[in-house]
């Protein structure tokens, strides 16, 4: 669930209620002869905005000057990520980027560990209106105002799965994501769930329109669960899960063994 309603680009009314805005800066003799390296983005034009994505032109220098321009979105959600509390329980130390580097939302791996048991991981099944299908991922979701990114995910993960996150194993730094389509970024964060820590029965805390199961998968084989599970029930893959699928040599020491 995203506090006051922010997790997903609900267009609906929105969309039909809010008019196309139009606001740029063009280009002009001093942005060409502007001693920064090329390519540059030299100036943006906002085509339509609603609460939550805003559409905009783009237009830009590419390397051998000439201008040129894309047609890109970005959120209107995102806001500087805030340090821990110091009530809150600091994870593990992670690799962070600079202070100035903002982040839109974090997508958690959680692993979950039972002493004597395998480890397995907790995914969601959610159905995704842009491609029309159910798709299997990651928990994420935005990072609200004022949020650290640690405090974001352990939220995230209650909210879609119910679980409650034991630890942060990882944080990774602000990473782009469809980046030919918008600026948003993401950081990767990878927990743990201690089967034995959770003392309550799960409750997932959904928005009315977030349809959600939870799926549990083996960690060891997982590419080919996942191959398996797309052509069985014709789910959809997300690119995150199944890139980190692959690269599980980079998983942290001491995790599914």
């Amino acid at each position: 669930m995203l506090h006051r309603g922010r997790r997903c680009l609900r267009h609906k009314a929105a969309i039909s209620t809010l008019a196309p805005t139009s606001s740029a800066v063009f280009y002009s003799s001093s942005s060409r002869r502007d001693n920064r390296p090329l390519p540059r983005v030299v100036s943006e034009q906002t085509v339509f905005e609603n609460p939550w994505i805003r559409l905009k032109r783009i237009f830009f220098l590419d390397a051998q000057g000439s201008e040129r321009h894309w047609t890109g979105l970005e959120r209107t959600t995102t806001y500087p990520n805030a340090p821990l509390d110091a009530d809150d329980k600091a994870p593990e130390p992670a690799e962070d980027a600079t202070d100035e580097e903002v982040c839109d939302a974090v997508v958690v791996f959680p692993f979950l560990t039972k002493a004597g048991a395998p480890t397995r991981v907790v995914l969601i099944r959610q159905f995704r209106p842009p491609v029309g299908q159910w798709v299997l991922e990651l928990p994420a979701g935005l990072i609200d105002a004022e949020e650290a990114p640690e405090v974001a995910a352990m939220r995230e993960l209650k909210e879609e799965t119910g679980y409650v996150g034991s630890r942060v194993l990882h944080m990774g730094p602000p990473m782009v994501n469809d980046q030919g389509i918008t600026n948003g970024k993401c950081r990767l964060l990878l927990v743990e769930i201690r089967e034995e820590d959770q003392t309550s029965p799960l409750q997932q805390q959904l928005e009315p329109d977030e349809m959600i199961t939870v799926v549990h998968a083996p960690l060891e084989g997982l590419v080919g669960w996942l191959e398996t599970r797309k052509l069985r029930e014709r789910d959809a893959i997300d690119a995150r899960l199944y890139s980190y699928a692959l690269g599980l040599q980079a998983l942290p020491p001491g995790v599914g063994n």
